[in-house]
């Protein structure tokens, strides 16, 4: 997968950026927060198509691959958007049983651009792939006690 997402990381990118232009306005414009998650399964015809049966009708599931997808929660907080991204991960692993899920989340702020957001949730989804944190939720607050351990 690292190879896939290191070749077409720009193009998810650009396709992320786009889905969440009109979350990113809101935020920009009302303070109405959101939060972004990258989904990965090590099963390459694993469906997280089914991700959506777990979001509420505000939220947005986009599909990169079958096995790798991204999910915005709507009006969450650093904290709801990790609550929301730990309930799908609990469903996803019913389903998936045995297998390697990664997920990262990252939530809007002032220190982000869209751009910047998109660019560091990418990061921590290639960290996550490469350090084999699967089955967990991580943000980058986990990746820096991560590195700090290591």
């Amino acid at each position: 997968m690292i190879n896939t997402l290191n070749q077409q990381r720009q193009i998810f990118q650009e396709q992320l950026i786009k889905e969440i232009t009109e979350f990113h306005y809101r935020f920009n414009r009302y303070r109405t927060k959101y939060s972004i998650a990258l989904a990965y399964i090590s099963e390459e015809n694993g469906d997280l198509s089914i991700c959506s049966e777990h979001l509420r009708e505000s939220d947005t599931l986009i599909l990169f691959q079958n096995n790798f997808c991204a999910l915005i929660f709507d009006s969450t907080n650093e904290e709801q958007g990790i609550k929301a991204a730990n309930n799908v991960l609990s469903d996803v692993q019913n389903i998936f049983f045995a297998k390697h899920f990664y997920m990262v989340v990252t939530t809007a702020s002032d220190e982000y651009s869209e751009f910047q957001m998109v660019h560091d949730l990418f990061d921590l989804i290639s960290y996550a792939l490469e350090h084999n944190m699967d089955n967990l939720v991580i943000d980058s607050s986990q990746v820096i006690q991560h590195k700090q351990l290591v």
